[in-house]
């Protein structure tokens, strides 16, 4: 019989949500910045493009977390 103490809480390797969700702040922060640093960075367009994607993930992850 296994008791609860061995049983493990989450699955490994699952990325949290939060961590998403941090990257897509710093994205569009990046791209905020450099947007303001050149006129048409294609970096800028890249970090732009990119945050939604990773709000998207994050709110994948927090949905299945629930």
């Amino acid at each position: 019989m296994t008791s609860q103490a061995n049983s493990p809480l989450k699955p490994k390797g699952k990325i949290p949500w939060f961590v998403y969700f941090v990257g897509a702040i710093i994205y569009t922060i990046l791209a905020g910045w450099l947007f303001t640093q050149s006129d048409s960075s294609l970096l800028a367009w890249l970090c732009i493009i990119s945050s939604p994607v990773g709000f998207f993930y994050a709110w994948r992850a927090w949905k299945q977390d629930q």
